[in-house]
């Protein structure tokens, strides 16, 4: 049985690069060759990540032993000054069960934005300029150079494809990780940068695919 997760964006959400565009904004979004809004996906991965690891420190599934449930399925956190290679050939680190996809639109969504005469106007139809400034407390005016302007995405579907590793060291949990991820799922309530400001509402369910 093949797994897909479906996020459900309920409100203007920033999937961010680190790049701007000159003066016009600050912080531009992630998005694919062809255009389209996409979530990468290692930041899929990071955000169920989390959600397993608080899901399983707080009660969420017994104990499983060494490693946890969080680390079979996703590998363990690399030591921030280690060298990859010697960490993966010293044994401290491992490929996990899981690997994501990015997600994006639907495949009959994209290719109908992409085949219509109009294309462009629909893409840029998907993307948002918000701007926000910091204000003066104690005159109501706006401060000097504080204007910051970052682009954001419209409320809409993703869908990314969850595969199997073929060379993770860990596999005991290869029948019932759909379970343990689904309840998981609802701590992840908003996807992409800024979620803390009220950006990127978000529902996340596992779907079953042919």
């Amino acid at each position: 049985m093949s797994y897909r997760l479906r996020i459900d964006i309920h409100d203007y959400w920033h999937p961010g690069t680190g790049r701007g565009k000159g003066s016009q904004l600050d912080a531009l979004t992630h998005r694919g060759a062809d255009g389209l809004p996409r979530l990468p996906g290692r930041t899929v991965r990071g955000l169920l990540r989390d959600a397993v690891h608080r899901w399983e420190r707080f009660g969420g599934y017994p104990e499983v032993g060494e490693p946890c449930v969080c680390d079979q399925l996703f590998g363990p956190y690399g030591q921030p000054d280690e060298n990859a290679e010697d960490a993966a050939n010293s044994g401290r680190t491992w490929p996990g069960l899981l690997r994501f996809s990015d997600a994006r639109l639907p495949a009959t969504d994209s290719a109908a934005i992409l085949g219509a005469d109009h294309r462009d106007a629909l893409i840029a139809g998907l993307y948002r300029s918000h701007f926000s400034t910091r204000i003066e407390h104690t005159t109501g005016t706006a401060d000097e150079n504080t204007l910051r302007g970052i682009e954001l995405v419209v409320p809409l579907t993703l869908y990314a494809d969850i595969d199997l590793v073929g060379t993770a060291r860990y596999r005991t949990l290869e029948s019932r990780w759909p379970d343990l991820l689904q309840a998981a799922l609802p701590l992840v309530r908003a996807v992409g940068a800024h979620r803390s400001r009220g950006l990127g509402r978000a529902t996340l369910t596992l779907e079953e695919t042919a």
